[in-house]
């Protein structure tokens, strides 16, 4: 039996096609789980909210080492409404929705906001 070209190429294509799914099955979030906020000072975990529970939009007031914050969270996603920081770096870093997204971090009141899954 003569190998030929497109031997190769369905061999490639299998190759391929399994190495894009189990990259799809292993980066994809289970639908099953459960979508937390979660707030930390200093590193440690002070809050946490489920936001698969929620049905409307929620504000959680939370006092930072230097000011004040309220951060705004619904079933997508969370965001700082309000900081007392003078740089609003936290307030501009907008919504985050995914366990991926970068954590919104305020330095001024020491307070780190992120996504997981459970």
């Amino acid at each position: 039996m003569k190998f030929h070209w497109y031997d190769a190429a369905i061999i490639i294509a299998i190759f391929i096609g399994t190495i894009i799914l189990g990259a799809f099955i292993y980066l994809a979030p289970n639908k099953g789980e459960q979508k937390y906020m979660v707030i930390k000072k200093n590193d440690e975990e002070i809050y946490r909210l489920n936001l698969t529970a929620i049905v409307d939009e929620v504000e959680i007031k939370i006092d930072g080492a230097s000011t004040t914050m309220i951060i705004g969270a619904d079933k997508d996603g969370c965001w700082v409404i309000s900081s007392g920081c003078p740089d609003q770096i936290c307030y501009n870093r907008g919504k985050i929705i995914d366990s991926g997204d970068i954590p919104i971090i305020c330095v001024p009141n020491s307070i780190e906001i992120g996504i997981i899954y459970e």
